[in-house]
């Protein structure tokens, strides 16, 4: 009987485990796949506004006729850093026509590429029925051979000896107060006479 109530315990306890388990690698999985979306449009936001800026630097560098890139013999060259011109009209048509041709903005940065291996693997994961034991004994489960602690007949002389005692207490207690007693009537009785 004990036995049986220590598995079904242990089994419930497998089952809530797991599913514990189960349920954290889910919300892992969950907010990662978030986590990596926000990302990818944060990168894709980013790519089309340098695109954008490539545009515009385009622009500039053939309205100011500048088609090769800018070298200043050994002297440093001051670029607009919002509209790079530096690269002349045709560096900045063909840094604007790579750009353009990203299709995914993974390709461009390491770190979302590592993350997205990371989502992959904890979508992959799958957590089985995995059957362990909570606890272990190093002695099978069983009833005690003989009780524990004091036994009855040693309660029970102990109860006797402390009432004896309690008893015997009170009885000289109460013949020492009627000794005393009789002896101060004794005494008021011979100042009287």
């Amino acid at each position: 009987m004990l036995a049986g109530y220590i598995q079904y315990i242990s089994d419930i306890v497998v089952k809530e485990t797991l599913e514990n388990i189960r349920n954290q690698l889910e919300i892992k999985t969950r907010y990662e796949q978030e986590k990596l979306a926000m990302d990818r449009v944060r990168l894709k936001n980013q790519l089309d506004a340098n695109i954008q800026r490539l545009h515009y630097s385009l622009e500039i560098a053939n309205a100011a006729g500048i088609k090769r890139p800018v070298y200043s013999n050994g002297q440093a060259v001051k670029d607009d850093p919002d509209f790079s011109i530096s690269l002349g009209a045709d560096g900045i048509s063909r840094k604007l026509e790579i750009e353009k041709g990203v299709t995914d903005v993974a390709e461009i940065d390491g770190d979302l590429r590592n993350r997205q291996y990371h989502v992959e693997q904890l979508a992959a994961m799958n957590v089985s029925d995995v059957k362990f034991t909570p606890f272990k004994y190093q002695l099978s489960p069983s009833l005690p051979v003989k009780k524990d602690g004091p036994g009855k007949a040693i309660i029970i002389i102990l109860a006797a000896l402390i009432g004896g005692m309690m008893a015997c207490g009170g009885v000289l207690l109460r013949h020492a107060m009627v000794s005393r007693k009789m002896e101060n009537a004794l005494a008021i009785d011979e100042r009287l006479v």
